[in-house]
């Protein structure tokens, strides 16, 4: 694509219509400062959808209009057109020639053109955008941009990368998408409130409208169900009182009758009674002393055998450990002897080995001390001489050494004085200059120490006065997040107080209807206030109460229920102050509860209400009681007799008369009263964050004030602190200088004594120990002399004695194999003896055993035959005794089988009697009972029609469909009365209340699903850009930096650059550039040279055409801080991208002007009217 020409009309300084054609290559534009040229780029930015008023140095868009002169009056209308070649195909999706035209009007009104077609502003701005080309890309280079690159943070300059990867349009959809996710979030928010609450209201609404549609099914069944039956019991009593009253006649005759037979019956039965008692005592004695003797019977026989059984067996344990005690002393004896025969043996052999001992060590002695003795006096005599032969030759070498020594230094100490007293005089100077040296260093270090401790103060104000203020910002967008949420949550809740929400539709209709309708006070939940410990008890007793309705008089209560009823919009409960009577506690009752355990209040006196109120409030709770526990409740409701309401403070609730109620759901719904708490604290809470965050802008305010103060404070001591270093580096240079040359005069000096001093000790210790050696040297040769004689003496005596001793040698080899023979048969005799003495050990401990265990077993065996005889005699009379009692029993129970078959007969016979006389009094009582209970029955039965159905049998009977089968007539009617007593008191208003309130949540409850669905696509959308994002940035990186180290050396003649990422998050990391021009070390951009920063920045642009060529690009002073050599090399660098890009450049520089294809000049001819003028530099070089 190519830049075709630039219309500018009315656009800033150029009034006149003013088109400015380009060509392939570099087109320059010049002229004075104030003449107009940077109007053009503006214009150029202006018309591709700049938008920022600032930018483009004015106040509001209309300002770009042309503002008139001294000779010409305003215009009304500015407009810039872009024309492009297109052909190539660079802008996807367009024609091969685009004209772009912008308009604006003196109102502010705008207009935007492609090929004079009508768009929007954002339509011009996707077109360009990730091109390249757009308002803010870097095709558009100007020298604050430039600046901006070397001055702005590694994380500013990651713009340029992702503006050439062309994730703008990613960066801008996730900003939207986030906007969009915010907004979603917050609508979920207020969606999940509103569900909260509407579901809150549901549950209880959904199961009173369940309630409400079974009660009214079932009672419809109930009341026919309840005719049919009336009906039938009418009809079946009446019939049945018919045959009563016939059969109680007959029965009166039989009474008589059976009363006379049972009197005589009954006198019998009473005598065998008697004798049959008499029977059963003696029976019972004599069956008990035969259990008796029984059990002794089995007893004795269990002991006998018990006795006999183990006489027997101690019997064998006798015979078995007497035959084991003999076999033990046989084996003991025997034993002994072998004994006897080893220890003889023993000291036979130890005889044998210490003879063998005896002669072995006269032999080894003998010799050991003849040949021992000669060997070491030869060995230590040559020991002795050759000692003496070496300490004779280093004394002799010891004397030519000393002798030299002694020469050498008596001619060196003349010399040595001299050379001392020169180095004495340089070492005093060395130390004068140090001293002064170090009096400079101490001050310098001094003045640094001080201004250091001052900016390490001012430091840490700053980093303690940034702490700060970063904790008061964080705090306050906390409690700003806070109050936003706090708010929201008042406000859903004041919404569903205000809808009366959760309210019953006729209480609902009157509350809203509050101003048209005159006395209306309001709900019983809204004129008091409970205390939350209080709030579950209270919700519990008073129910459906808190929606009663306070009004002033009778009267208004008449008119809100003719209200109701004539627009059919349900049914209220009112409470009129002028009729509502109080209710109180007696005396007596208060006198109960104050003995009582666990008794909170009186619930009337727990609750606050308006005065004008208070008769309400006692008719509601005056007789009701909280206490702590249901435990609690109960004593105290049986303490008063169950006259009072008794309710705990968990809700349980024992009724006036005894019913209890109580229990939990699920999912606890929040109850009238707790809203309202709930709403009042929400005001609160919000009225204190509000002043929390107005304190904690003010503090972060005055954080922001004192972090400023600080950080000035720092740059101001900054300079001062450079300079003391400076000059503390220069003392301490000048102190290091003179510590190292006086510690080398220092060291010269006392290496110069000392070596003097050495030479005059060694001089005197040679002569020394010259004198010395030669002593030593003389004792040495007599005793030399000595110890030769001496040696020759004895070598002569030991050659005779090891003749003889080889003899002996042999002799000695036989007896100590003997001797081996000898010690090895003394083991095996020592073995035999002392496992001979474990066994008689053994053996003797088990004989004792055995002799005791015999001598025990005797004494039991005695006792237990004594046992034995004892047993059978006492057998023996148990077994006569239970013999003769055994038929004593037999008798008396053949005479109790006789007497038991006679009182049987007898008491049957009178129990036949008995019965018949009863069933007779019992039929004719019962007869005569039901006639009385049926006449009672036709009675309540026939008035229960009357009233409950209004009509009479006559009428009733008449019916027709009615069931026959009485049974299942009671059957139904009974389970039709089970499940309406199970419903209990039933809100008829809830069906139409639920059906509302339903309809609105699952309303809602659809909303909420779209928004969940619609929150979970952004953020995978989200999640796509930012991996879309991360992948085209680190390609970009890449190919970015790898064109920047080539294109730095190329533009700075040498050295090298790199760019690199200051943190793998590739969504957050910055881009640090490193540098190093010809003759400097590679460092941080910040801390080259104001031209060798723009030269740098100016290399990265390059790089980035070079990775994203762009058709087109402008430079607007963009070499301004080079010098006139890096100018030439800037410009001819341009040269590279000619044929890919066209360069429109705004330059003061000559080496920038000679390279130009094309040139135009912005003059002034007019004041305030800008011109072009254009020259083709290649016809001015023809």
């Amino acid at each position: 694509m190519k830049l075709k020409a630039l219309t500018l009309n009315g656009f800033k300084s150029f009034a006149d219509k003013t088109k400015i054609e380009f060509q392939p290559g570099m087109t320059g534009i010049v002229g004075p400062n104030g003449s107009g040229k940077s109007n053009i780029i503006e214009a150029l930015r202006w018309v591709l959808g700049e938008q920022s008023v600032k930018s483009l140095r004015g106040g509001k868009m209309p300002d770009v209009i042309f503002a008139g002169s001294q000779t010409r009056a305003p215009l009304n209308r500015a407009e810039v057109v872009i024309e492009l070649d297109n052909s190539d195909g660079f802008l996807k999706q367009q024609p091969p020639e685009l004209v772009i035209t912008r308009r604006i009007y003196r109102d502010g009104e705008s207009e935007f053109l492609i090929n004079q077609k009508k768009v929007r502003l954002r339509e011009i701005v996707d077109l360009f955008m990730d091109t390249g080309l757009g308002r803010e890309s870097f095709s558009i280079i100007s020298q604050g941009r430039v600046e901006a690159i070397f001055n702005s943070k590694p994380l500013e300059r990651r713009v340029l990368i992702e503006e050439v990867a062309g994730v703008l349009k990613y960066k801008k959809e996730k900003h939207r998408a986030q906007k969009e996710l915010e907004e979603t979030t917050g609508h979920l928010n207020r969606v999940a409130d509103i569900i909260t609450e509407l579901y809150q209201q549901k549950q209880p609404l959904e199961e009173q409208a369940s309630i409400a549609r079974d009660y009214l099914e079932q009672k419809k069944q109930y009341d026919y169900f309840d005719l049919n039956n009336l009906v039938l019991e009418i009809k079946a009593k009446s019939q049945k009182r018919a045959e009563i009253q016939a059969e109680l006649a007959k029965i009166k005759d039989l009474v008589a009758k059976h009363s006379q037979s049972a009197s005589k019956q009954e006198q019998l039965t009473a005598n065998l009674h008697q004798q049959q008692q008499q029977l059963e005592a003696k029976l019972d004695a004599a069956q008990e002393r035969l259990v008796e003797l029984t059990k002794q019977k089995g007893y004795l026989s269990g002991e006998e055998k018990v006795s006999k059984q183990t006489r027997e067996y101690q019997e064998l344990q006798r015979k078995d450990t007497s035959d084991r005690l003999e076999v033990d002393q046989k084996n003991l004896r025997e034993l002994k002897e072998q004994e006897a025969k080893l220890e003889a043996q023993l000291a036979q052999v130890q005889a044998q080995k210490a003879d063998y001992q005896a002669k072995i060590d006269r032999l080894t002695a003998d010799a050991n001390i003849d040949e021992a003795t000669l060997n070491e006096q030869v060995e230590k005599l040559r020991q002795e001489l050759f000692k003496k032969s070496q300490d004779q030759s280093a004394l002799q070498s010891q004397h030519a050494y000393l002798k030299r020594e002694s020469e050498h230094s008596q001619s060196l100490t003349a010399s040595a004085l001299a050379k001392h007293q020169e180095l004495e005089a340089a070492y005093q100077a060395a130390k004068e200059k140090k001293h002064q040296a170090k009096a400079d260093l101490l001050a310098a270090k001094e003045t640094v120490a001080q201004l250091n401790q001052r900016q390490a103060e001012l430091t840490g104000e700053v980093s303690k006065y940034q702490l700060r203020y970063d904790n008061q910002k964080e705090r306050w967008y906390e409690a700003s997040d806070i109050l936003k949420q706090a708010q929201t949550r008042y406000e859903t809740l004041k919404n569903v107080a205000t809808s009366y929400d959760g309210y019953y539709q006729g209480v609902k209709q009157v509350l809203q209807a509050k101003g048209k309708l005159v006395g209306v006070i309001g709900a019983v939940a809204e004129i008091i206030t409970v205390p939350p410990e209080f709030s579950q008890a209270l919700e519990a007793v008073l129910a459906g109460q808190l929606q009663n309705v306070v009004v002033t008089t009778d009267e208004a209560a008449k008119q809100a229920i003719n209200y109701l009823r004539a627009n059919k919009l349900g049914r209220a409960t009112f409470l009129p102050r002028n009729t509502v009577k109080r209710r109180a506690l007696t005396t007596k009752q208060r006198q109960i509860l104050a003995s009582q355990q666990g008794i909170v209040g009186v619930a009337s006196e727990l609750v606050t209400v308006n005065a004008a109120d208070q008769p309400i409030l006692d008719y509601l709770l005056g007789t009701t009681v909280v206490v702590k526990s249901l435990a609690e409740a109960t004593v105290v409701a049986r303490a008063l007799n169950h006259s009072l309401r008794i309710v705990t403070l968990t809700g349980d609730i024992v009724n006036a008369g005894g019913s209890m109620s109580g229990g939990a759901n699920q999912q606890r719904k929040i109850g009238l009263l707790e809203q309202k708490q709930q709403l009042e604290k929400l005001a609160a809470n919000i009225d204190l964050m509000k002043s929390k965050l107005a304190t904690v802008e003010l503090e972060g305010n005055e954080a922001r004030q004192q972090l400023t103060a600080s950080k000035q404070a720092v740059q101001q001591l900054a300079p001062k602190l450079q300079a003391a270093q400076t000059k503390l580096q220069q003392c301490q240079q000048q102190f290091d200088i003179s510590q190292v040359e006086l510690s080398h005069q220092e060291q010269q000096l006392r290496a110069e004594a000392a070596s003097q001093e050495e030479q005059t000790k060694a001089s005197m210790q040679a002569q020394t120990e010259l004198k010395e050696v030669v002593a030593k040297l003389d004792q040495l040769d007599q005793a030399i002399a000595q110890l030769k004689e001496q040696l020759a003496y004895k070598q002569e005596f030991l050659n005779d004695t090891r003749t003889s001793q080889a003899k002996n040698q042999q002799k000695l080899t036989k007896l100590k194999q003997e001797l081996a023979v000898v010690e090895e048969r003394l083991q095996s005799v020592k073995l035999q003896a002392n496992e001979v003495a474990n066994q008689i050990k053994r053996l003797s401990e088990n004989i004792a055993k055995a002799k005791e265990r015999l001598a025990i077993l005797k004494q039991e065996q005695e006792l237990r035959h004594g046992q034995v005889e004892d047993l059978a005699d006492k057998q023996a009379k148990v077994k006569q005794e239970h013999a003769q009692l055994e038929q004593t029993v037999a008798k008396m129970i053949e005479q109790r089988k006789t007497l038991h078959a006679q009182v049987a007969q007898a008491e049957e016979q009178l129990k036949r009697a008995s019965e018949l006389k009863a069933a007779a009094y019992d039929e004719q009582s019962e007869k005569a009972r039901q006639d009385s209970k049926l006449e009672a029955q036709l009675d309540g039965l026939l008035t229960d029609l009357a009233d409950r159905h209004e009509l009479s049998y006559e009428a009733a009977s008449k019916l027709e469909n009615l069931e026959t089968d009485i049974d299942y007539v009671k059957r139904r009617l009974k389970l039709l009365q089970l499940g309406l007593d199970e419903l209990g008191d039933v809100n008829l208003g809830a069906i139409s209340e639920f059906d509302r309130v339903n309809e609105r949540y699952e309303f809602l409850a659809k909303q909420q699903d779209d928004l969940l669905a619609a929150k979970a696509q952004l953020e995978k959308s989200m999640q796509e850009m930012d991996g879309e994002v991360k992948r085209r940035f680190k390609q970009t990186f890449e190919e970015v930096a790898q064109a920047f180290e080539e294109i730095f050396p190329a533009i700075f003649g040498g050295g090298r650059a790199k760019l690199s990422l200051t943190d793998s998050d590739l969504l957050t990391t910055g881009v640090e550039i490193m540098a190093q021009p010809p003759g400097k070390k590679f460092q941080t951009l910040t801390l080259l040279s104001g031209g060798e920063k723009a030269l740098t920045a100016i290399a990265l642009l390059f790089a980035i055409l070079k990775v994203r060529p762009v058709p087109f690009v402008v430079l607007d002073e963009a070499e301004a801080a080079l010098d006139d050599a890096n100018v030439v090399r800037y410009s001819q660098y341009l040269q590279n991208f000619e044929g890919k890009t066209q360069f429109i450049v705004i330059t003061h520089r000559k080496g920038t002007m000679m390279n130009a294809d094309i040139l135009y000049g912005v003059t002034m001819q007019e004041s305030g009217v800008s011109k072009m003028v254009s020259v083709s530099l290649a016809q001015l070089e023809q």
